[in-house]
């Protein structure tokens, strides 16, 4: 089963509709003039977050999101309706993320917040906007500008404040049922659950999340089991609370402690990457165990580290707990010792040795009220993928004016677009620039005084200058780079 904390969506605005050029016909009024109205814009694409949504599952079965056009201009001056926009409800606590540069595009937090993802296309002018003392009668209109697409990552961000971590079948579901009375599904056997549970737990007026992560195991980090896609809830908790089933003994608490090395190496994967020098630790605050990443001898994230033996009932043994719990505290500190770790006190690691049991609710409170406190003296240190990001725009690439004379022409010439004989005195230039991309793209092709209009904005806006100072020629080709993802880069000769 695939866990829908990630999805891919492709979401496309709706283009602008068209203006329109026409004449007042009527009775009574001779001399009327144009009468052409302006197409209606197309439908953005919005995204909204909703504290009663608390899954990506309906993302699952659509994939691709399309916003109306705007309808066209009409005659008589009347102008063509706005598309609504499409509006995508997502759970609070949402990335939205660029699927090809990767890059955070978004990052909701509270309920209710909007984003505009994608703006839909500005509709096209009607002749009614050009007449002027000279040009009494313009023939001519504005297409809507064209739609725009973008592939997307949403990402579902579950902030418990505390993990329960641990091995399949240790008791770690039954627990978030006690803690948080909840009704996480529980059985018998391993990978009972298969998509992490948050619950929310009360201690008085205070309120915490506990997170239900599933049963990890030797090399999770790798793959393994249900892998990593889990590990990074992990890491979002301020609390690791390490689940141990006491009936397993010996080898309950060696694949628990070696989880660590699943975390580690996750977190060195994941963020680690090309840092020249980096460093864990496991360090005393005040009576608590922090588990501590450092980045360039910068605190890069720190964690809390609680140890719960569950199962107590299955026990029922004062001897035999205090038997479990002193050989837990000696594992623990063997580990420590093999890792070049700072050694811990045994009076430490027992302050934070919890003994539950989920079935009679035993040792449940004293818990819960301790992971209260832990909490409250606990920073919150957010890792860089959950951090608010600005929104990224479209960046430049290279000199707005590039010569592709050599490699271009002989395309042109093939697609019949020139000929031989006027190849050899053209050039072409690369044209990469949003403003005219989208002057070009909104001109009806033909259109004489449309095209006219376009030059002298051309002019006016001070890009012939620009041109004509980097070697373009009249009767030279002008390739524009196409900022409208699913249209073509349009050829124009100068």
């Amino acid at each position: 089963m695939q866990f829908y904390d990630e999805v891919s969506i492709t979401v496309a605005s709706g283009k602008g509709g068209n203006g329109i050029a026409s004449g007042r016909r009527e009775a009574g009024i001779p001399f009327g003039g144009p009468s052409g109205g302006d197409g209606g814009n197309g439908g953005s694409i919005r995204f909204r977050a909703d504290k009663d949504e608390n899954t990506l599952l309906p993302y699952k079965y659509k994939k691709n999101f399309k916003a109306k056009n705007g309808e066209d201009g009409k005659t008589k001056d009347q102008y063509g309706a706005n598309a609504e926009d499409l509006l995508l409800s997502v759970p609070v606590e949402t990335l939205i993320k660029d699927a090809t540069s990767g890059n955070v595009l978004h990052h909701f937090v509270k309920d209710g917040e909007e984003w505009l993802a994608l703006p839909g296309g500005a509709g096209g002018k009607g002749n009614i906007h050009f007449k002027d003392a000279v040009n009494q009668y313009p023939n001519f209109y504005l297409l809507g500008e064209p739609w725009q697409k973008a592939e997307l990552i949403l990402e579902l961000q579950l902030l418990g404040d505390v993990g329960l971590i641990g091995t399949p079948s240790v008791g770690k579901s039954s627990l978030i049922n006690c803690a948080a009375s909840t009704k996480a599904k529980v059985a018998d056997y391993p990978f009972t659950t298969l998509v992490p549970n948050l619950g929310s737990v009360s201690v008085g007026e205070y309120r915490y999340n506990m997170v239900d992560i599933p049963g990890l195991i030797k090399g999770a980090a790798e793959g393994k089991g249900l892998g990593n896609a889990f590990l990074r809830h992990v890491l979002k908790a301020r609390v690791f609370a390490m689940v141990m089933d006491m009936t397993r003994y010996n080898e309950g608490i060696q694949e628990t402690i070696s989880l660590f090395d699943e975390i580690m190496w996750y977190i060195e994967e994941k963020f680690l990457q090309g840092v020249e020098k980096y460093r864990f630790a496991f360090e005393q605050e005040g009576e608590m165990i922090a588990f501590q990443v450092y980045k360039d001898e910068e605190l890069f994230m720190s964690k809390r580290i609680v140890f719960v033996l569950n199962k107590y009932d299955l026990i029922n043994d004062a001897e035999l707990v205090n038997e479990y719990q002193q050989e837990l505290i000696s594992r623990f500190t063997l580990y420590l010792r093999e890792k070049g770790f700072h050694q811990l006190s045994d009076s430490l690691i027992t302050t934070n040795i919890f003994i539950t049991s989920a079935g009679t609710y035993y040792g449940i409170g004293e818990w819960i009220r301790a992971l209260a406190e832990i909490l409250k003296k606990t920073p919150v240190l957010a890792l860089p993928e959950i951090e608010p990001a600005h929104a990224v725009v479209a960046e430049e690439t290279g000199e707005m004016i590039t010569e592709i004379t050599d490699t271009a022409k002989s395309f042109l010439i093939a697609h019949q677009y020139i000929d031989e004989v006027s190849a050899k005195y053209v050039k072409v230039f690369w044209i990469q620039h949003p403003e005219i991309c989208r002057l070009v793209f909104i001109v009806p092709r033909g259109n004489e005084e449309a095209e006219l209009r376009f030059w002298k904005q051309i002019a006016q806006k001070g890009y012939r200058d620009i041109l004509e100072e980097n070697g373009v020629r009249k009767g030279d080709i002008l390739k524009i780079k196409s900022y409208y993802q699913g249209y073509d880069d349009r050829y124009i000769m100068y």
